[in-house]
């Protein structure tokens, strides 16, 4: 994160949500909607002030809020989603059998997104694998869609690991300054 905040000029904020890493609560899919809600909200009104200037950023799990409150509200700055999956249970099937169990549906929310979008995923994701952020990609309004990074020869947890953080910080400035363009 201070590498984002260092090479890409802009403010990061990095949370854990309810019952994840350092945070306390319960691990909740709603409660992982009301984190990232609270959390928006904080920097809108004490940071930036208006809600174009904030990019959601979903890595994996986080991908699941993020595509959540993009498809809330209208007027946020971008997405960006690392490695994200279409849905939950899909992760783990792809049968409809279980829908009514799934969680995080990324791939209905994303339809509803009104900002830019930037997808990025390793080609060699064994967790997620990189179809669901190409089913991901082809499911944003296409006013909405940019340029991808399928990035070769990277899994779901290294793509900013060893030299690939050169091309990564470039990734992420191209897509911080093209909203300006927008």
């Amino acid at each position: 994160q201070c590498l984002i905040a260092k090479n890409v000029k802009c403010h990061v904020l990095v949370y854990d949500y309810s019952g994840y890493g350092e945070s306390g609560g319960i691990p909740m899919e709603k409660n992982t909607y009301r984190d990232v809600k609270m959390v928006y909200e904080w920097v809108v009104k004490n940071v930036t002030k208006h809600e174009h200037n904030v990019i959601l950023y979903g890595q994996s799990v986080g991908s699941g809020p993020s595509c959540y409150l993009a498809s809330q509200r209208s007027n946020v700055g971008g997405l960006i989603l690392h490695s994200p999956f279409t849905s939950g249970m899909r992760v783990l099937t792809p049968s409809r059998a279980l829908a009514c169990l799934d969680i995080f549906p990324n791939i209905d929310r994303i339809k509803k997104v009104k900002c830019p979008v930037f997808i990025l995923h390793g080609m060699k994701d064994v967790e997620v694998p990189c179809q669901h952020g190409k089913a991901l990609q082809m499911a944003v309004p296409e006013d909405c869609r940019r340029e991808p990074w399928w990035v070769p020869d990277k899994g779901h947890n290294d793509i900013v690991d060893g030299p690939g953080v050169v091309e990564y910080v470039q990734w992420l400035n191209h897509c911080v300054r093209s909203l300006d363009d927008d």
